[in-house]
This record gives C-alpha cells, sequence and structure tokens, in this order.
C-alpha cells in the first residue's frame, strides 16, 4: 500500500498548509469544506480559518451531526458535492434580448479559474464519473462543463475516518486517494504528508517555503493510517456479476415494497455527486424584451421526468426508484463501463426514512 505521488513528497506543518492554501488564493477561487448552518459544507473559501478543523461528521442513515474532534482534516466529505460548481443546480445557458426591433443572443460560457480544496476519494471519482458523462464518452461535449471544469487544480486529502454510511471501499474508490489529483495531503503525526501529482502542482508546491522533503517513514506512517480506515469499513456487497444479478431481477416484486417507504423526495439524487439529469426551462420576461433559456436539475423521481406526450412511462415509485439503483449499478455499466455509484454514501445519510442502498442493492440482487 506504501505509494508516493509522481513528484514525490514533502512533509509540510500547519503553516506550510496554510501556506500552500494562501498561494492557491492567489490564482484560483478556492472552494473548500466549510462550516455553515451546522454542515460542513462545500463553499467558497477565502480564508484559511474558515475549514472545518477539529470537527468529525458523524452519519447514519437518515442522520448527520457535527462533533468536536482533535486534529486537522478529520471530517470526511461535505454533506454536499462539488458536482454544484461544475455542474451548477441553476445554470443560465443563453439570454435573448428584444432590443431596437432586433434579437441578439448572449452565450454564457463560464470559464473561471477553480480549485477544488480537500476533496476525497470517492468525490475524486465522481469527478472522473462526471468526466466521462459531459465530454470523453459525450459525442457532444458539453462547453458549460467544459469551460468550468478546464482549468480545474485538485488538491485532494486521504480520509483517516469513516463515517457509518461511507462505503468507498466495496466500490473499489477510497479510502486511498490515488490519481487525478494535483497535490495530495494525508495528516499524520509530525505534520502533513504531501506528495506531487502533476507538473503544476510541482509548481506550486515549490513556491511553499514551509517545507522539507518526506521520509521512507511517512509513507509507512501514510500507509498505515490508511489501512486501518479501511479496516473500519466492511464490504457490503460483491461487485463481480452485481450488473448481470440487477438485470436477472427487473421483474421482481421486490421493487414494490420499496414504495411503501421511499417518498420520492429527489433527495438522494441532489445529493449524489454522480447524479447528473437536468432540464431545459425557458424564463421569460413579462414584457417580452428578455428570455433567458436555463438549465436545472432534474430528478429521476420526478413525476414529470419520464412523461412523454403527458404520458408518465414510469407512473410508481417503485418504478422510479428501479430506475435510479439499476443506472447506477447497471445501466451506467453499459454507458460508461464504470459503476455509477461512488459508494460516498450520501443518499443514504440524507435520506428523510433512511433508506440504506447497500441494503437495497443486497437484498435485491443476493435474495
Amino acid at each position: 500500500m506504501e505509494s508516493k505521488g509522481k513528484g514525490g513528497g514533502y512533509l509540510l506543518s500547519l503553516e506550510g498548509i496554510r501556506e500552500l492554501f494562501d498561494r492557491l488564493r492567489e490564482k484560483y477561487r478556492v472552494i473548500a469544506p466549510k462550516l455553515k448552518d451546522g454542515l460542513i459544507a462545500f463553499s467558497d473559501v477565502d480564508n484559511f480559518e474558515s475549514l472545518p478543523f477539529g470537527y468529525k461528521n458523524v452519519e447514519a442513515p437518515g442522520f448527520y451531526s457535527l462533533e468536536r474532534s482533535g486534529g486537522y482534516f478529520t471530517y470526511t466529505h461535505p454533506y454536499n458535492s462539488f458536482k454544484n460548481f461544475l455542474h451548477p443546480p441553476e445554470l443560465t445557458l443563453i439570454k435573448v434580448k428584444k432590443e431596437n426591433g432586433k434579437l441578439s443572443f448572449q452565450v454564457h460560457i463560464q470559464e473561471e479559474a477553480l480549485c477544488l480544496f480537500d476533496i476525497r476519494a470517492c468525490d475524486l471519482s465522481a469527478l472522473r464519473v462526471l468526466d466521462l458523462v459531459f465530454l470523453h464518452k459525450n459525442p457532444h461535449p458539453d462547453p458549460y462543463y467544459a469551460g468550468l471544469r478546464k482549468g480545474l487544480f485538485v488538491v485532494a486529502v486521504n480520509c483517516t475516518y469513516a463515517t457509518s454510511t461511507c462505503f468507498c471501499s466495496t466500490m473499489g474508490t477510497g479510502p486511498e486517494v490515488k490519481e487525478g489529483y494535483d497535490l495530495l495531503i494525508t495528516e499524520l503525526s509530525e505534520g502533513f504528508l504531501v506528495e506531487v501529482g502533476s507538473e503544476r502542482g510541482g509548481e506550486i508546491l515549490e513556491k511553499v517555503e514551509n517545507k522539507s522533503d518526506a521520509e521512507r517513514r511517512h509513507f509507512k506512517e501514510k500507509a498505515q493510517r490508511l489501512g486501518e480506515t479501511e479496516a473500519t469499513m466492511r464490504v457490503h456487497f460483491e461487485k463481480e456479476g452485481l450488473q448481470e444479478r440487477l438485470y436477472g431481477r427487473m421483474d421482481s416484486t421486490y421493487w414494490e415494497h420499496i414504495e411503501k417507504r421511499c417518498v420520492a423526495c429527489t433527495s438522494c439524487t441532489q445529493a449524489c455527486p454522480t447524479c447528473f439529469c437536468f432540464d431545459i426551462l425557458e424564463k421569460n420576461q413579462l414584457d417580452l424584451k428578455e428570455s433567458q433559456r436555463v438549465r436545472v436539475w432534474d430528478s429521476c423521481f420526478s413525476p414529470s421526468f419520464a412523461t412523454v406526450h403527458r404520458f408518465n412511462l414510469r407512473q410508481s415509485v417503485h418504478s422510479r426508484y428501479r430506475q435510479w439503483l439499476m443506472h447506477k449499478f447497471a445501466y451506467w455499466v453499459d454507458q460508461f463501463d464504470c459503476f455509477g455509484c461512488v459508494g460516498c454514501g450520501r443518499c443514504i445519510t440524507w435520506c428523510p426514512v433512511g433508506i440504506d442502498i447497500r441494503e437495497e442493492v443486497r437484498r435485491i440482487a443476493y435474495a
């Protein structure tokens, strides 16, 4: 398990991490975890003191709370997802204005230097999934996503703690960050091991003065901490053959039992870092001088989602739940050669009735 980043590693003190953060702030709009309304949330962060150091999120099906804890990167991931910034809940695509009898069209493609600071292994896997959806396996790459994704700088952090809803080890996405980062931080007893994953990551770290070369023992401690974290997580189901097992249960009456609990609130799809479905709306001013074409998040749990010519193809809640679960664990594999679930557990925590997708997959596929 012992590994080094592509460009070696350095040991930084807390002051070194602060200096790194400040240097990133000079160049990027930094999106990072922050305490907000009693939650740890991905937010715009302007100063190092806003990071939720010394807190730990405690999560269970339908439950979330924060506790004080020793250390710094002692939480897992924020309650919300980074997708709020790369695939915003509401995004204006085109504005049309009528002036002097003529129409003008303005296409709004944002190009902004963003930095995701403190992204965990599950979310980094979700970022790769969204890249496939919007760019790499899309015959018509999305220019709006591409504009925000283009210059994204990624500072990842290895998890040394897991909540009861985390199942990244089951999905093979964590807790160790293995790729897709510019810099990777692991909190150790002596300080912070920072590994370089890209040329621009090395360039930023080169400017940080408060650092020393990491030694072999630092990488050993990293491997030990990650091993201890993974040991606290159980494997909930086997991925091998899961897709075929689920396809074989499409007509099972089990799905109907879900309808007695699921309230189709769409909370799971909004919290999920890989759910990407959207609708396109037209917002017209009453004086007809301006119109906006807006992209908004949609959900396969919404009654209108599968409505075609006023007929809803999925009228029952259990048919919508089946669509969601099958997309994550079966259809997605056909479309993108990977699972659509990264094991972050947000859908479990934020389900108001505590439906646990790990239990449902096990019951449906292995009953």
